[in-house]
Protein backbone atom coordinates (compact mmCIF):
# COMPACT_ATOMS: atom_id res chain seq x y z
CA UNK A 1 0.00 0.00 0.00
CA UNK A 2 1.20 3.56 -1.01
CA UNK A 3 1.29 6.53 0.82
CA UNK A 4 -1.60 8.18 -1.45
CA UNK A 5 -3.58 4.90 -0.71
CA UNK A 6 -2.87 5.34 2.95
CA UNK A 7 -4.15 8.95 2.51
CA UNK A 8 -7.49 8.33 0.41
CA UNK A 9 -8.56 5.91 2.38
CA UNK A 10 -7.99 7.89 5.86
CA UNK A 11 -10.18 10.90 3.46
CA UNK A 12 -12.53 8.22 2.84
CA UNK A 13 -12.90 7.14 6.38
CA UNK A 14 -13.29 10.95 7.93
CA UNK A 15 -15.83 11.82 5.15
CA UNK A 16 -18.48 8.81 5.97
CA UNK A 17 -19.68 10.64 8.88
CA UNK A 18 -20.27 13.66 7.12
CA UNK A 19 -22.35 11.13 4.06
CA UNK A 20 -24.31 9.40 6.78
CA UNK A 21 -25.49 12.37 8.17
CA UNK A 22 -26.36 14.13 5.16
CA UNK A 23 -28.02 11.61 3.23
CA UNK A 24 -29.70 9.23 6.26
CA UNK A 25 -31.00 11.81 8.24
CA UNK A 26 -34.62 11.30 9.79
CA UNK A 27 -37.27 12.48 7.44
CA UNK A 28 -40.51 14.85 7.78
CA UNK A 29 -43.55 13.46 9.20
CA UNK A 30 -46.66 12.64 7.09
CA UNK A 31 -49.43 14.63 6.80
CA UNK A 32 -51.90 12.06 5.90
CA UNK A 33 -52.21 7.90 4.91
CA UNK A 34 -52.99 6.78 1.59
CA UNK A 35 -54.72 3.26 2.49
CA UNK A 36 -55.42 0.83 -0.75
CA UNK A 37 -56.66 -2.12 -1.52
CA UNK A 38 -55.04 -3.60 -4.22
CA UNK A 39 -54.43 -0.98 -6.66
CA UNK A 40 -58.25 0.73 -5.62
CA UNK A 41 -57.89 3.98 -3.09
CA UNK A 42 -60.08 2.89 -0.09
CA UNK A 43 -59.20 6.30 1.72
CA UNK A 44 -56.99 8.98 2.44
CA UNK A 45 -56.87 10.48 5.74
CA UNK A 46 -55.23 13.11 8.03
CA UNK A 47 -53.03 11.43 10.37
CA UNK A 48 -54.10 14.19 12.99
CA UNK A 49 -57.29 12.78 14.48
CA UNK A 50 -57.25 9.49 16.60
CA UNK A 51 -59.63 6.63 15.71
CA UNK A 52 -59.43 2.99 14.45
CA UNK A 53 -61.49 1.79 11.57
CA UNK A 54 -61.61 -1.43 9.58
CA UNK A 55 -60.49 -2.39 5.60
CA UNK A 56 -61.88 -5.24 3.80
CA UNK A 57 -59.96 -7.03 1.64
CA UNK A 58 -60.02 -10.90 0.52
CA UNK A 59 -59.23 -12.93 2.94
CA UNK A 60 -61.11 -11.15 5.52
CA UNK A 61 -60.71 -7.50 7.62
CA UNK A 62 -57.83 -5.82 8.40
CA UNK A 63 -58.15 -3.11 11.51
CA UNK A 64 -56.20 -0.19 11.84
CA UNK A 65 -55.20 2.53 14.12
CA UNK A 66 -54.09 6.03 14.18
CA UNK A 67 -52.77 7.40 16.83
CA UNK A 68 -50.40 10.90 17.72
CA UNK A 69 -49.93 11.10 13.99
CA UNK A 70 -48.67 7.48 13.34
CA UNK A 71 -50.57 4.65 11.67
CA UNK A 72 -50.33 0.78 12.67
CA UNK A 73 -52.12 -2.66 11.86
CA UNK A 74 -53.79 -3.62 14.90
CA UNK A 75 -55.12 -7.03 13.44
CA UNK A 76 -55.09 -8.85 9.93
CA UNK A 77 -56.73 -12.43 9.04
CA UNK A 78 -53.36 -13.02 7.43
CA UNK A 79 -50.97 -16.28 8.74
CA UNK A 80 -47.90 -14.26 9.04
CA UNK A 81 -48.72 -11.06 10.63
CA UNK A 82 -45.85 -9.00 9.58
CA UNK A 83 -47.75 -6.37 8.67
CA UNK A 84 -48.39 -6.16 12.47
CA UNK A 85 -45.20 -6.74 13.90
CA UNK A 86 -43.86 -3.26 11.53
CA UNK A 87 -45.69 -1.21 14.08
CA UNK A 88 -46.17 2.46 13.78
CA UNK A 89 -45.33 4.69 10.58
CA UNK A 90 -44.96 8.09 10.41
CA UNK A 91 -42.64 9.06 8.30
CA UNK A 92 -43.25 10.57 5.24
CA UNK A 93 -42.94 7.77 2.98
CA UNK A 94 -43.29 4.72 5.31
CA UNK A 95 -45.02 1.45 3.41
CA UNK A 96 -46.39 -1.49 5.47
CA UNK A 97 -48.67 -3.92 3.27
CA UNK A 98 -50.42 -7.45 4.16
CA UNK A 99 -49.86 -9.09 0.74
CA UNK A 100 -52.08 -11.88 1.33
CA UNK A 101 -55.21 -9.48 2.83
CA UNK A 102 -54.17 -7.12 -0.01
CA UNK A 103 -54.46 -3.80 1.89
CA UNK A 104 -51.85 -1.30 2.08
CA UNK A 105 -50.50 1.80 3.61
CA UNK A 106 -48.30 4.66 2.73
CA UNK A 107 -47.66 7.91 4.64
CA UNK A 108 -47.67 11.07 2.29
CA UNK A 109 -46.28 14.07 2.98
CA UNK A 110 -43.78 16.78 2.19
CA UNK A 111 -40.25 14.76 2.46
CA UNK A 112 -36.52 14.38 1.07
CA UNK A 113 -37.09 12.54 -2.49
CA UNK A 114 -35.81 8.56 -2.54
CA UNK A 115 -34.28 9.32 -5.93
CA UNK A 116 -34.42 11.79 -8.68
CA UNK A 117 -34.64 11.40 -12.90
CA UNK A 118 -33.82 13.80 -15.32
Amino acid sequence: MTRADIVLLLIAVLALPFVYLHYWQATTAGTTVRIMRGETLVKELALDKDQEFDVNGPLGTSRLQIKNGKIRFISSPCTGKVCIHKGWLSQSGDFNACLPNRISIEIMGQGEYDSMNY
